[in-house]
């Protein structure tokens, strides 16, 4: 028989498995099986959306407003110079790939304003005309209130969370201590005071609640800053910072030490955010585990029912291999069918994450207003304030997500794998039935 022959035989006795019915419980095991499959694989793709989403907003608001693709620091006169060059685009074609160039100094600070509690602050000292130079941090900082006015003598532009916590408006004064600086004094610490001219908003905490911008020209003569800059540099793809940096080197002639990449510097932050997602993919991964024992399980018994029918098959001469293909056909077409159904869903749902959360929570609502109906005569209230995501308990607007082709591909992939491999597991059975045992009697 040629191998098409046989993949049609394979397929019609399969097919005549599906379409009847078990001897105790019909189809109710191959449903519960694709169900399954179809959970798993739903729950997975969505939750791994949601995680990319938040995961993917932060690495972007990190790059795009603090570490910047690549950090250049201690340079020379000339090296700043041919910087500089490039920066204006007089040198661009030398190197290439590069977005944006912007030099700044950080200044750690302990602030204060109407309320008298003092905080830790972190001054960002940057050009006037920041968010000129730099369109990525002009696309996530939002003004709140005011203008993001640095050409103004003392004036500072701080986090919405910051000015909260403060007590202070646009127009009022607050009151920064320098930790770094040469004239700080533990016995007598001077204050600087700068006047808040803007008040933003990034949409990540940590920099909303502890992050404040003043000039550089307000750094030097405010908090004594004299050292060289730090320059950050914004790239076109971020992936490409290898190439960019080796050619900064040739370009500038850097030394180790003096440049640093978006991957080092953020190394520890990213490192865990990949375990955080690798532990919940196995976490999550785990159904198909009970998945698999429940297809196993299932053909199994197949095996078990249908042993005259394997037995006569065998004495008409179907080969061992082919009868363990049949439900390995099988188990693939579970799978199939199960990872089909729930990547749909899970992709219907990522991209409908916010109305999902909206329609469960108006189910929940209404499930506890039918319950306050219930109970409301025996004396009993119940709550009607339920929140999956309120703003007073978490710092999103709505919830991110993100599809990755090759992680939903893997989740596919994984599902229709843990199918086959149990029913490979599944159809041993019925290559070791003997003919001659099982039709003696019949």
């Amino acid at each position: 028989m040629s191998d098409y022959g046989a993949f049609r035989w394979v397929a019609f006795v399969a097919g005549r498995h599906f379409r009847t019915r078990r001897r105790e419980k019909g189809h109710t095991a191959s449903i519960l099986s694709v169900t399954g499959i179809a959970v798993g694989v739903m729950t997975l793709v969505t939750v791994l959306a949601v995680m990319n989403g938040f995961q993917l907003a932060t690495i972007q608001d990190i790059l795009e407003v603090n570490s910047y693709h690549l950090r250049l620091s201690e340079l020379t006169e000339r090296q700043t110079e041919e910087l500089e060059q490039i920066e204006r685009g007089a040198a661009a074609g030398a190197v290439g790939g590069i977005r944006a160039v912007v030099p700044f100094h950080e200044v750690e600070t302990i602030a204060r304003g109407r309320f008298e509690q003092p905080r830790g602050v972190l001054l960002r000292a940057t050009p006037a005309d920041l968010l000129h130079r730099d369109p990525g941090v002009r696309e996530r900082l939002t003004m709140v209130q005011g203008a993001f006015a640095l050409d103004r003598p003392g004036s500072v532009v701080i986090g919405s969370e910051l000015a909260r916590a403060m007590g202070v408006r646009v127009g009022d004064s607050a009151w920064f201590v320098n930790l770094a600086g040469e004239r700080l004094d533990w016995r007598d610490p001077q204050e600087t005071e700068l006047t808040v001219v803007g008040v933003f908003r990034t949409g990540t905490l940590e920099f909303d609640r502890s992050w404040g911008f003043i000039s550089k020209r307000e750094a030097r003569e405010s908090f004594g800053v004299t050292d060289s800059p730090t320059w950050g540099i914004k790239l076109q793809d971020r992936f490409a910072d290898q190439r960019v940096e080796a050619r900064l080197r040739g370009a500038l002639g850097l030394e180790r030490g003096q440049s640093e990449s978006w991957r080092s510097y953020n190394r520890a932050l990213f490192s865990a955010l990949r375990v955080e997602k690798t532990m919940l993919m196995v976490l999550v991964g785990l159904i198909f585990v009970v998945v698999g024992v429940n297809i196993f399980q299932s053909l199994r018994r197949s095996v078990i029912e249908r042993t005259e029918e394997i037995a006569t098959l065998k004495a008409l001469g179907a080969p061992p291999r082919s009868l363990q293909a049949v439900f390995v056909f099988e188990g693939m077409v579970i799978g199939f069918l199960g990872a089909t159904i729930g990547t749909a869903f899970g992709l219907l749902i990522s991209h409908n994450i916010n109305t999902a959360f909206a329609l469960a929570e108006r189910v929940v609502l209404g499930a506890q207003g039918l319950l306050g109906a219930v109970l409301h005569p025996l004396g009993i209230g119940v709550a009607r304030d339920f929140a999956l995501f309120s703003p007073q308990h978490f710092y999103i607007d709505q919830v991110p997500a993100e599809v990755l082709l090759l992680e939903t591909s893997g989740v596919f992939a994984f599902a229709l794998a843990s199918s086959v491999v149990a029913a490979l597991a599944a159809s041993r059975r019925a290559a070791r039935i003997s003919p001659a045992e099982v039709l003696r009697y019949e």
